[in-house]
């Protein structure tokens, strides 16, 4: 999961009380070489992606997210890598945390409005019909 180290984050806000929606969404991480994951959720601030490799703690990532009204891309700080452990017995997987080190002015309503819309489909899922 996404933390903030000394209980800061982006823009003065702590990370980790950003809502987040559960998604599956196509991704991309990039650096030195670009890799395919799937982001498994997201918030203002960062989001938590599935992909086959870990990645360094600490290290700036191009991240693409691949929202239903086009691409977000972004640089993102590697957080935190860990194994996914529902991915075992099989080829290891990892879950890595990333911060958004700053969204295009663009970009930010943009996912805002996603992840708005997210939150409202997933509490009317809930619902049972009367």
């Amino acid at each position: 999961m996404i933390e903030s180290e000394g209980g800061g984050g982006v823009g003065g806000r702590d990370v980790r009380r950003e809502r987040r929606v559960t998604v599956d969404l196509p991704a991309s991480v990039g650096g030195r070489t670009c890799r395919s994951a799937r982001a498994v959720d997201v918030s203002l601030v960062g989001c938590l992606v599935r992909c086959e490799a870990g990645l360094d703690r600490g290290a700036v990532v191009d991240l693409q997210l691949d929202l239903p009204d086009g691409p977000l891309r972004a640089k993102a700080r590697v957080a935190q890598s860990s194994v996914d452990g529902a991915s075992l017995p099989g080829p290891a997987r990892y879950l890595t945390g990333l911060e958004f080190l700053g969204l295009a002015a663009v970009d930010e309503p943009r996912l805002r409005s996603f992840i708005e819309a997210e939150s409202r489909r997933s509490a009317g899922a809930g619902q049972t019909p009367s």
